[in-house]
């Protein structure tokens, strides 16, 4: 009887190793690991963090640039040498 048993639980310890999955399950998708940005010092880089992190829409991001370069401008204008004005 012991051995029918030993027999019993050696053919279930087989079974198991034979069936066990070796790797995750297909729908089952590790992800990479996730990197912080960087700290930003500018507002430039303030507007591509947001982007990145999906805080920002595309068009936003291209509206708050133009306005950063409207501002820009008024402070500081382009003058080009030798133009005579």
């Amino acid at each position: 009887m012991l051995v029918v048993a030993l027999l019993g639980a050696a053919m279930v310890a087989a079974w198991t190793y034979a069936l066990w999955p070796l790797s995750p399950p297909a729908d089952v998708v590790e992800s990479p690991p996730v990197t912080p940005l960087p700290r930003v010092e500018s507002t430039e880089g303030l507007l591509v963090a947001q982007l990145f992190r999906g805080e920002l829409t595309t068009p936003q991001y291209t509206r708050a640039m133009e306005c950063l370069a409207a501002r820009d401008e008024a402070r500081h204008p382009v003058t080009v040498p030798g133009d005579g004005a």
